[in-house]
C-alpha cells in the first residue's frame, strides 16, 4: 500500500503548523549562526541563555531550561561552558544555599548586546510580510500556545 492510498487527514505540509514553525526557527537559527554568533564565539543555546538572562537575570538552571526548552543536564553543561568563557557566573541563592542561580556577567551582556541587533533584524526581515496588526496577533496567539504547552 503506497502513502497516497492511506487516508490520513491534514498530512500536507501546508497544514502542518509544527513543521512550518520548526522550518522558520531552524532557518532563523542557521542565519543567525552564520552571520553573527560564530563571530562572537556563541552557540544558539548560548544566545538563548543570554537572551533569557538579559530579561530575567539570576534564574536557576531549571528555570532557564524550562524557559528555553533545553533539557536540564544539557543546559548544566552549557552553563559550565559559558562560565568558562566568562559569559555567566553561578552564585548560591541568598535564601537557600542549596540552589544555584545563574547571572549574566558584564562580558555576557556585551556579547548579547552585540548579537541582538542582527538577530532582531533577521526576525524583522522574516516578519515584513505581515503588517503590524498581523504581527501583534501572531505574538498573542503564539504566547497563548506557548503558555498552554509549557505549563
Amino acid at each position: 500500500m503506497s502513502n497516497k492510498e492511506i487516508a490520513i487527514p491534514d498530512t500536507g505540509l501546508d497544514h502542518n503548523i509544527a513543521f512550518m514553525m520548526a522550518s522558520i526557527i531552524f532557518r532563523l537559527d542557521q542565519d543567525l549562526r552564520d552571520t553573527i554568533l560564530r563571530k562572537l564565539d556563541l552557540t544558539y543555546v548560548h544566545f538563548r541563555v543570554l537572551q533569557y538572562l538579559y530579561e530575567r537575570d539570576g534564574q536557576t538552571i531549571g528555570e532557564i531550561a524550562r524557559a528555553i526548552v533545553v533539557r536540564q543536564p544539557v543546559l548544566s553543561r552549557v552553563i559550565d561552558q559559558m562560565q568558562e568563557r566568562g559569559l555567566v557566573r553561578r552564585k548560591p541563592d541568598r535564601l537557600d544555599s542549596r540552589l544555584m542561580r545563574v547571572y549574566m556577567t558584564a562580558q555576557g551582556k556585551v556579547r548579547y548586546i552585540e548579537a541582538w541587533p542582527r538577530a532582531h533584524k533577521l526576525l524583522q526581515d522574516a516578519l515584513q510580510v505581515l503588517d503590524a496588526q498581523e504581527q501583534a496577533q501572531m505574538r498573542v496567539m503564539l504566547k497563548r500556545v506557548a503558555d498552554h504547552i509549557c505549563e
